[in-house]
């Protein structure tokens, strides 16, 4: 069993002292006492808010079902211990489930076809920051689509894209966006038709054509090394 340490124990213990109190003693139901003690654990980090259900199930000796339950009615019931800024939030989630690892596991439950069309599987465990995700997705415009998971949700590169542009993630200098895509795809047809432009007349527009069609490309291919590249020049605080 893996063990839980907390990282501020007085701040756990004041946090949790002071909601029963301010609740009145004996008024949360036992429910209420579980879900508040579950997500001091996450605020405090003695739990990692990005590991999967089955991780964090191990370390409280319950069922994954049971962590997933926990995470949803959790952020329903205590969301406001919890406070974060939807920017902040959107780039944790964003670089905690585009990482290598996490979409080889996520592909696993997507169609051939839908890799085919562009559609970039990204697995979410946690139903809050699902939520949160999925909110991003439809805020420009396109539609979640789930296949054999619910905690797997199909994006095309073009909404990633789209979701980068709107929350001002993407490189603002072209010229610095064009020499990123010589390193990563030289011999693509893409870059060839980029450098054939006069950088001072080089709009986002052909930026962002040649980045969807690339990006679509390392997803049909399965490139992960190219996909990852890609990943990284859209959203420049993803690590590794």
């Amino acid at each position: 069993m893996q063990t839980i340490e907390l990282k501020d124990p007085a701040g756990f213990g004041n946090e949790f002292l002071r909601l029963t109190l301010m609740q009145g003693f004996q008024s949360l139901t036992k429910r209420d006492l579980e879900l508040l003690i579950f997500v001091l654990l996450e605020r405090d980090g003695a739990i990692n808010r990005s590991d999967s259900n089955a991780a964090v199930a191990l370390q409280l000796r319950v069922t994954p079902a049971k962590v997933k339950g926990l995470r949803r009615d959790g952020y329903a019931r205590w969301r406001a211990l919890v406070p974060e800024e939807g920017d902040a939030a959107l780039q944790r989630i964003v670089a905690a489930v585009l990482t290598e690892a996490n979409l080889r596991s996520g592909a696993k439950h997507v169609s051939e076809r839908s890799r085919k069309e562009g559609f970039l599987a990204i697995r979410i465990e946690h139903p809050d920051d699902a939520q949160r995700f999925e909110q991003a997705i439809l805020d420009v415009g396109a539609i979640p689509v789930y296949e054999r998971n619910r905690e797997v949700v199909a994006v095309r590169f073009d909404t990633l894209l789209n979701i980068a542009e709107r929350w001002n993630y993407l490189q603002p200098d072209p010229q610095a966006t064009l020499d990123a895509l010589k390193k990563l795809a030289p011999a693509s047809e893409e870059v060839a038709d980029l450098l054939k432009k006069d950088v001072s007349q080089l709009r986002w527009v052909d930026l962002r054509r040649a980045l969807n069609s690339l990006g679509a490309k390392a997803i049909s291919s399965t490139a992960e090394g190219g996909l990852k590249g890609l990943l990284k020049l859209v959203f420049p605080f993803i690590p590794g």
